[in-house]
């Protein structure tokens, strides 16, 4: 697989401008990072930040927002679109090298300079030369081991540092030799030895990296290099704290879990509509799949509901009756249930739309599967719309501002297929009733904030023209 093409426009644009820039970490997958895998870690100077900022834009990158409680200074997010491969592009850019403890990053190391300069090439992108980054990896894993680590290795034996870092390790390892790494500690201007960066340069070969070492390491790193902590530690201690029960399954379920990103301004509300059998479903949780990677996506349902006891006790009445011909007193009492079931759902559905638009509004992706649309109103039976019309009575009226309070989606995804594909798709609905909402769904046309998809070609197709939809309005939303 190659890499994605806004990868390698990204590194094109940055080299042809002139803009200094450095893969920092990481660096032995960056093999999937560009494939757009996992993320990409950039150093950019001060300097170069607007000028980093308008590539990114112009390649249609969008800026994505932390959490207050984890935002790092001088550390921007940005995500991209491949339009070839409908896959995601992650970019973490920091013009300040902040690093160190889990959750709290804790310490700006005043190295930049010397990391950006000299730069090697891997898969067409600037990195470090490998002595550094393997010092730098030496600083990284000692100050982000934490206690739990520890105590697991000292119980269970083993090394404290997760196996992902001592692989990362040994791939630089059998990259350098000695006059490499003297040359990195000599040259980077921290309280740092040539002796220790050898020792770890030797451990991570013989993967040895024992409880007894990595602590004594990090006792003694942090002591020389609490100068540089952003918070001292009477302050960055309890907030570690807190942020990581924040981050157990007790405080999500509570409540008080650390939200994943947003984008940075207001998000749209996507709605996916078509005939039964068209899809939807499946389109509408594999959207929220793709973008809940990285963003925070809100998935709605506005059909009528699945489950709830209401809903089914005031449902039941009007089954038995038109099941024996819906006369009598059944009849009756299933009129009454029916017309407050629909007053009901058609309330429930403009909170849902309110809901929406506030989550949109404060950055959130909202992905709808149907959705409540003007134009179903001359139906017969509107899908998701009012049931009522043509009924006198202040129940009808009240279901019909319901309906009228629900603003229209930013984007529509209309699936449209032939009644056959359905048919072979879904049989739970009779022939006419298929046929009214195919014809209904044929009549919306493409237009602003609507896509019309046609759902018969093979699914992979359907799903990257939603992608690619979906991306133009969260960029035309900024």
């Amino acid at each position: 697989m190659d890499p994605l093409q806004l990868a390698a426009s990204l590194f094109d644009t940055l080299d042809s401008k002139d803009i200094a820039y450095i893969h920092w970490k990481s660096n032995e997958h960056l093999h999937a990072a560009v494939r757009g895998q996992t993320d990409l870690d950039l150093l950019v100077p001060e300097e170069n930040r607007e000028r980093f900022r308008a590539v990114v834009d112009t390649l249609g990158f969008v800026t994505m927002l932390a959490p207050e409680v984890r935002r790092v200074p001088g550390l921007e997010s940005f995500l991209g679109f491949d339009e070839a491969t409908g896959s995601l592009l992650h970019l973490d850019v920091q013009y300040r090298l902040v690093l160190g403890e889990q959750l709290i990053k804790n310490h700006h190391l005043p190295i930049e300079e010397w990391l950006l300069a000299d730069p090697v090439r891997l898969e067409g992108v600037r990195i470090p030369p490998p002595a550094r980054e393997l010092l730098l990896l030496y600083v990284r894993s000692m100050l982000k081991t934490t206690g739990r680590q520890f105590l697991r290795s000292v119980v269970k034996g083993g090394s404290p540092l997760p196996e992902r870092i001592q692989t990362e390790a040994s791939w630089l390892a059998d990259q350098v030799n000695d006059s490499d790494l003297k040359e990195a500690a000599d040259t980077v201007q921290l309280a740092i030895t040539a002796e220790e960066v050898a020792e770890f340069h030797r451990r991570a070969q013989d993967r040895d990296f024992d409880w007894r070492y990595v602590f004594g390491r990090k006792r003694s790193l942090r002591k020389r290099l609490r100068r540089h902590e952003r918070l001292p530690r009477h302050r960055a201690v309890p907030k570690r704290m807190w942020l990581r029960f924040r981050s157990t399954r007790l405080a999500k379920r509570l409540g008080w879990g650390i939200p994943p990103r947003r984008l940075q301004g207001t998000a749209p509300v996507i709605a996916a509509v078509g005939a039964d059998g068209a899809g939807k479903s499946r389109l509408t949780r594999d959207l929220e799949r793709w973008l809940g990677w990285k963003l925070t996506v809100r998935h709605v349902y506005f059909g009528q509901p699945k489950s709830g006891f209401l809903f089914k006790l005031l449902n039941k009445p009007g089954s038995m009756a038109r099941a024996r011909g819906n006369t009598g007193l059944l009849g009756a009492i299933a009129h009454h249930t029916d017309t407050l079931k629909w007053v009901i759902l058609a309330n429930q559905r403009c909170r849902l739309a309110a809901d929406a638009r506030e989550r949109a509004d404060s950055g959130e992706v909202v992905i709808a599967e149907r959705y409540p649309l003007a134009e179903f109103r001359t139906m017969t039976a509107p899908m998701d719309g009012p049931r009522l019309h043509g009924v006198p009575g202040a129940m009808a009226r009240r279901e019909l501002r319901a309906y009228d309070a629900i603003e229209t989606p930013d984007l529509v995804l209309v699936l449209q297929t032939d009644l056959d594909t359905l048919r072979n798709r879904k049989l739970d609905l009779t022939i006419e009733e298929h046929t009214a909402k195919v014809e209904a769904v044929r009549h919306l046309t493409p237009g602003p904030g609507r896509v019309v998809i046609d759902a018969g070609p093979p699914y992979e197709r359907v799903l990257l023209e939603a992608k690619t939809a979906i991306w133009k309005a969260i960029r035309e939303s900024r």
